[in-house]
C-alpha cells in the first residue's frame, strides 16, 4: 500500500507538471502570435523605440509648370503700341503738348553744364544747370542762341516755381521755336547727378512739401528729355509708393529690339525708378530690367514668336 501510494503521488506530480508545461507552451504560443483575441496595442517597452516602423508611401508633390516668357494680352497690346510708334505714353501721363501756333520745328532743351565745359570739365558729370536768378538764365541762353549756324532772337521769357524758359525764334527759319529751360535751384538741384548714367544720384528736390505727386510730376517731366522718349520705346505704367521714409516713383518702360534677317523681335521691359528721401529730398534713380519676351508683327498686330 505504501508503494502504491507513493506511485500515485509521483504520477499526480507528473500530471501536474505536464499540465503546467502545456499551459506555458500555450501562453508562449499566444504571445508569439501577438496575444490572441484583443485589439489593444501592446504596452510600450524599453525596446519599443528600436522596433521597425512602416510609413505609408507619400504621393509626389507636383508643381504646375511656369513659363516666365508666357505672353499675355497686355504684352501683345504693348508690342502693338511699339510697332505703331504713335502712342508712347498711357492715359494720364503728364506730357507737354506741342504749341498749336508753331508750324515748324519745336526744340526744347535744358541748359547743361556741358554746354559751357571745356578741357577736363568736359569729361565730368553732365547735369542740368539751375539758378534762382532770371538774368543768369537769360545769359546762359544768350550763349546758346546760335541754332544751326544762325542766331535766334529772344522773343519771350517765362517762369514759374519750377523753372525759367527763354523762348527764341531762329532768324533763318521763323516758323521754328527754340525753348531754353533752366531749373530754379529752390525747386531742383541736379548738380549731384550725371545724365550719362542710368543709376545713382538724381540731385535734390528742394521745394516743400515733399509729396508723391511732386515726385511723379518730376519723373514724368524728366522722361521727356531722355532716350526713352524715342521711337521703339513706350511707357507701360507710371506709379508711386511710399516705403521706409522714402517716396518711390516707377515708370515701367517697354523697348522694341528688332531682330535681324527675319528673326523674332524682342520686347524688353524695365523699371525706371526715382527714389526721394521724404526727409531731405535727396534723389536717386535706377534702371532695372524686369522681363523680356519674343514677338513678331507690325502696326496691324503682333503675336508671340518661337525664336
Amino acid at each position: 500500500m505504501v508503494k502504491m501510494k507513493g506511485k500515485a503521488i509521483h504520477q499526480g506530480t507528473m500530471s501536474r507538471t505536464v499540465l503546467t508545461l502545456l499551459v506555458l507552451l500555450a501562453a508562449t504560443a499566444l504571445t508569439a502570435c501577438g496575444g490572441g483575441g484583443g485589439g489593444s496595442a501592446p504596452s510600450p517597452s524599453s525596446n519599443s523605440g528600436k522596433q521597425g516602423t512602416s510609413t505609408p508611401p507619400t504621393a509626389p508633390v507636383t508643381t504646375p509648370d511656369t513659363d516666365e516668357d508666357t505672353i499675355g494680352a497686355a504684352d501683345l497690346e504693348l508690342a502693338v503700341r511699339l510697332y505703331k510708334g504713335d502712342e508712347r505714353t498711357p492715359d494720364g501721363f503728364d506730357v507737354e503738348e506741342r504749341p498749336a501756333n508753331v508750324v515748324g520745328t519745336v526744340s526744347t532743351r535744358h541748359v547743361r553744364n556741358s554746354d559751357f565745359s571745356a578741357g577736363q570739365q568736359a569729361i565730368g558729370p553732365v547735369y542740368e544747370m539751375c539758378t534762382n536768378d532770371m538774368a543768369q538764365a537769360m545769359d546762359w541762353s544768350e550763349q546758346l542762341a546760335t541754332w544751326h549756324g544762325d542766331y535766334s532772337d529772344m522773343v519771350e521769357i517765362r517762369s514759374d516755381d519750377r523753372l525759367f524758359e527763354i523762348v527764341r525764334v531762329p532768324r533763318a527759319d521763323v516758323t521754328a521755336l527754340i525753348r531754353h529751360r533752366v531749373f530754379r535751384c529752390d525747386y531742383l538741384d541736379r548738380s549731384g547727378s550725371d545724365l550719362r548714367s542710368d543709376a545713382g544720384s538724381a540731385g535734390s528736390m528742394n521745394q516743400r512739401p515733399l509729396t508723391a505727386d511732386e515726385l511723379a510730376s518730376l519723373a514724368e517731366y524728366l522722361w521727356q528729355f531722355t532716350m526713352f522718349n524715342n521711337s521703339d520705346f513706350a511707357v507701360v505704367s507710371s506709379s508711386s509708393e511710399s516705403a521706409a521714409g522714402s517716396i518711390v516713383h516707377t515708370i515701367r518702360l517697354g523697348q522694341l529690339v528688332r531682330g535681324a534677317n527675319g528673326s523674332c523681335d524682342t520686347v524688353e521691359v524695365s523699371d525706371w525708378t526715382h527714389t526721394m528721401s521724404a526727409t531731405d529730398g535727396t534723389l536717386t534713380r535706377a534702371l532695372t530690367p524686369v522681363r523680356s519676351f519674343s514677338v513678331s508683327g507690325d502696326s496691324a498686330g503682333a503675336e508671340g514668336c518661337g525664336g
